[in-house]
């Protein structure tokens, strides 16, 4: 239940024998900032802006460096994107109960880490 003064809206307290306004109840409500617009708003995640990119099983694994590979995308772009799919290859592989899909997400895994570490020498 409000009081007499919070009904009024007066955001005063009593300080040393002077009014003030209190500093928290004279900020206002702060809100959740929205994402920018315009060109620059786009996701800087690397496996986004190579559309098709997998990690469900070793075949689909390497459908996808060749994806990476003829995406015409920088370098450093490709490893980006190969980084992020081995991981959540892995992750995945580490979450997963059945046996068969473990081995098939594991050796998508090593399937990337061999093109990230190849790439890697290359630089």
């Amino acid at each position: 239940m409000k009081t007499f003064k919070e009904h009024l809206g007066i955001n005063t307290i009593r300080v040393g024998g002077l009014d003030a306004v209190h500093p928290i109840a004279s900020m206002g409500k702060q809100g959740a900032s929205k994402p920018p617009k315009g060109k620059g708003s786009k996701s800087s995640r690397a496996v986004g802006l190579v559309a098709g990119l997998e990690f469900t099983d070793r075949d689909k694994a390497v459908q996808s460096i060749n994806k990476l590979r003829t995406s015409g995308k920088s370098h450093t772009h490709q490893v980006e994107a190969a980084i992020t799919m081995s991981q959540r290859a892995k992750v995945a592989s580490e979450r997963a109960k059945d046996p068969e899909t473990q081995k098939d997400l594991a050796a998508a895994h090593r399937v990337y880490q061999i093109f990230v570490n190849t790439s890697k020498l290359k630089e």
